[in-house]
Formats: structure tokens, sequence, C-alpha cells
């Protein structure tokens, strides 16, 4: 892994939560700067498996640790994949073929922000500092903003009008979604 890599990266994903369009820059719009990218799933593992761990106190499963394990990396893993490969299709289809390396880099750098932020939310709710509701809208906001931020960097990284970036958002959306039901139904299988 490399620290410039992961210091570009991390610092173009800042500048796109705060909605700077020309933090495109930071992201090079090649096959090796494609293939560097996924070492974000590597940066963002420590914080996943944490919110994985708070996510299992709050919501116990009668399962074997290593079953969850096996199911919680191997859903890791796939949700790292699936997305980036069901976008050659949609990039092709939308004519953006010529961004798509640049995006998913965006992309996957955007990824471990958003789960080092997620992993702050449910801390907080986990805490008990706040009440329930409040924790759950506090929650509820975070997704919004998470599709928010996905939407600008589709918009910016594919040059995409904001109805096409929806689409592109909601498929993500819909992808973890069934990845989630996925994974927690193995875990009684």
């Amino acid at each position: 892994m490399s620290f410039r890599d992961i210091t570009v990266g991390l610092f173009g994903a800042f500048q796109l939560a705060r909605m700077q369009k020309s933090a495109s820059r930071y992201f090079e719009n090649t096959p090796e700067a494609f293939w560097r990218s996924f070492q974000a799933a590597i940066v963002a593992v420590p914080a996943y498996c944490l919110l994985q761990l708070l996510n299992l106190t709050e919501m116990p499963v009668d399962s074997a640790p290593f079953r969850i394990l096996i199911v919680e990396l191997s859903a890791y893993i796939i949700g790292w994949v699936l997305f980036p490969l069901i976008m050659i299709t949609v990039t092709g289809a939308i004519g953006k073929t010529d961004n798509y390396f640049q995006y998913i880099v965006a992309w996957n750098w955007a990824i471990v922000l958003q789960i080092c932020f997620y992993l702050v939310v449910v801390s907080i709710a986990v805490s008990g500092l706040l009440s329930p509701s409040i924790s759950a809208f506090i929650g509820f906001g975070a997704v919004v903003a998470f599709l928010f931020y996905q939407g600008f960097i589709t918009c910016v990284m594919l040059d995409v009008r904001p109805p096409v970036a929806i689409m592109i958002v909601l498929l993500d959306f819909v992808i973890a979604l069934m990845l989630n039901q996925i994974s927690r139904s193995l875990y009684f299988s």
C-alpha cells in the first residue's frame, strides 16, 4: 500500500464531501489507479469491523462467531467488487466509459469516509447518550447525506445530470440492501 495513494485518495474524497468539483483532479483515470484504489477496502476494514461488532451488540444473532466472520468477510469483499462490475455495463449504456476508472477510484475512497462517519453515528447511538428517536433521526440523516454525497460524486466524476446520478446511486443502495439481507440470512442457513 502506498501512503501517498491513501492520503491523496482520502483528501480527494474529503474535498468531494465538501462539494468541491475540482476534487476530480485527485483521482487518476487509469486502470492502474483503478486497481490501486481498492487499497481503500483495506484502509476501511478496521472501521467496518468495529461497525459490524456494534451492529451485532445491538441486534445479537445466535450463530457461531466463525460463521459470522466468514459471512461478513465474504459480504465485504463482494460489496467492494459487485458495484464496480455492474458499473462497467452502466457506464457503457450511458456513454461514459471514458470516465469509468476515475469514477470508481473516487467512489472507492469515498466509501472509506462513509464507513468512518457511519461508525461515529452508530457509536453515538449505541452509547445511549441520545434518545433512541434522536439516534434514529441522526442515522436517517447520515443515510440521506451519504446518498447526496454519492450523487454529487456521480455527477462530477461521470459528468452526468442529476437524474442519471440518482438512478446510479439508487442502484448502489439497492445492491447494498440486498447484500445485507442475503448476508444476514446466511447467519442461520
